[in-house]
C-alpha cells in the first residue's frame, strides 16, 4: 500500500478565509444581536393583548396580533406583519407595519 501525498497547493487553489470580520459585517451582526435582544424584551413588557412573534425565515419579519379589551373596537382583532430594515436602529430607519386586518379610524 502506498501512501498518497497531498497536492501541492498553489495560491490561486487556496481560498484564504479570513477570521476577523470587516467592519460592515460586525456592525450588521451588532444590529441583529439589538433586534433579539429588542424582542426578548418586547415578550415580556408587550401591552395586554398584543402579541409578535418571529418569522422562522427572516429575523427582521415579525407577525402580530392584537386583541382589543376595552374602547370602541372592543372584541376587535387586528392581525398585522412587522419588518424591520437591515439598517434598524441607525439614523432615521423605522419599523414597517402593515395591517392585514381592515383598520378604520
Amino acid at each position: 500500500m502506498s501512501a498518497r501525498s497531498p497536492a501541492p497547493s498553489t495560491p490561486s487553489s487556496r481560498i484564504p478565509i479570513s477570521p476577523v470580520a470587516s467592519e460592515e459585517e460586525r456592525e450588521q451582526a451588532l444590529r441583529d444581536y439589538k433586534v433579539t435582544i429588542e424582542y426578548k424584551h418586547l415578550k415580556s413588557h408587550a401591552p395586554g393583548g398584543v402579541y409578535l412573534i418571529p418569522s422562522m425565515t427572516d429575523l427582521r419579519h415579525f407577525y402580530g396580533i392584537i386583541f382589543v379589551r376595552r374602547g370602541p373596537y372592543t372584541n376587535g382583532i387586528f392581525k398585522f406583519q412587522l419588518r424591520l430594515p437591515q439598517r434598524y436602529n441607525d439614523v432615521n430607519m423605522w419599523p414597517q407595519i402593515t395591517f392585514s386586518s381592515k383598520v378604520y379610524n
